[in-house]
């Protein structure tokens, strides 16, 4: 679904409505626009996961279970990024491990009446917050600035000793330890094993002390149409451009090289030896070169051809 349908769903609910109350729905849809620039996330995380559009069979499955379902892979996602607790809606801080609608109300109410978060600490002041909960959310709450360096990155307070017992063997401050690597590398993870910690989470620990509050995704590899072409009148059979696979089938894929239509890389076109199975040569997303075949303006098809063409990293 677009950015555009998304905003008309967002514009609609009770969420925009609280957040704008004395605004009509074209300014709310276009606000969500302009925030999902600056922050995707956080501003999906007010939609109906439904509503983003997961296949179009979606109806025919149990509702209940695909809500449950969907609600679980944000919960992961917004786990696994993190949550800037002294920017975070309530919407966002909804989906942390632990919290939930009334701690998330309580957190934003707590910064309101109090100013930003200075430590994770200062967590344990948020009414109704109680051990077993900040147990839970304080790992995924982030307070970049803090006085602490270890309340901005994804280490649980919990193992906060163990890095500064590190720190301390290592003659240093936890922050100076964090940015040398050179004093990480003498680090002797099999001196800090204990009955409660063990290697595999003390490597989690030296992964973020590297790279705190790394971006969890992966790097995304550039990628450009050719900017000769624009539309199908612009394609001569013959020409080779770059694409990107946008859906799968039994019969072929279907590659985005700039123009209104998706061309059609049929199976047999997609490798230069026999597949059964249009998986074996292609993926999702995967950024392809592929050759013109035929162009069919009144039909509006373009047939397209990854045999003999020659692939990145291939």
């Amino acid at each position: 679904m677009g950015a555009l349908s998304l905003s008309v769903v967002y514009s609609a609910s009770e969420t925009a409505r609280e957040e704008f109350p004395g605004e009509d729905v074209t300014v709310r849809g276009a606000v969500s626009i302009g925030r999902r620039l600056m922050d995707p996330l956080a501003e999906l995380v007010k939609i109906d996961p439904k509503s983003i559009g997961v296949g179009q069979y979606q109806h025919d499955v149990d509702q209940g279970k695909l809500k449950h379902s969907l609600d679980q892979t944000v919960e992961l996602c917004v786990n696994s990024v993190g949550v800037n607790v002294n920017t975070a809606s309530r919407q966002l801080l909804t989906y942390v491990s632990g919290l939930g609608p009334s701690l998330a109300q309580n957190i934003i109410d707590y910064r309101t009446a109090n100013g930003a978060f200075s430590s994770r600490a200062q967590l344990k002041k948020v009414p109704r917050l109680g051990p077993a909960a900040f147990t839970q959310c304080a790992g995924f709450l982030r307070i970049p600035g803090a006085k602490n360096p270890l309340d901005a990155s994804a280490v649980h307070p919990e193992s906060y000793k163990i890095v500064e017992r590190m720190a301390a063997d290592c003659g240093c401050t936890v922050a100076e330890l964090m940015g040398d690597g050179n004093r990480r590398k003498q680090i002797d993870l099999n001196r800090y094993v204990s009955e409660s910690v063990g290697l595999p989470t003390l490597r989690d620990i030296m992964q973020e002390l590297e790279k705190p509050g790394r971006d969890p995704r992966g790097k995304v590899e550039a990628f450009e149409f050719d900017p000769n072409v624009k539309t199908a009148d612009d394609l001569r059979e013959g020409m080779e451009l770059p694409g990107i696979v946008t859906n799968i089938t039994n019969f072929g894929a279907f590659v985005d090289i700039g123009v209104h239509n998706d061309g059609l890389v049929h199976i047999s076109q997609l490798s230069d030896h026999f597949i059964r199975d249009a998986n074996e040569a292609v993926h999702l997303h995967q950024h392809v070169r592929v050759r013109v075949v035929e162009v069919d303006h009144r039909r509006h098809r373009v047939s397209l051809s990854m045999r003999g063409v020659s692939q990145a990293g291939s």
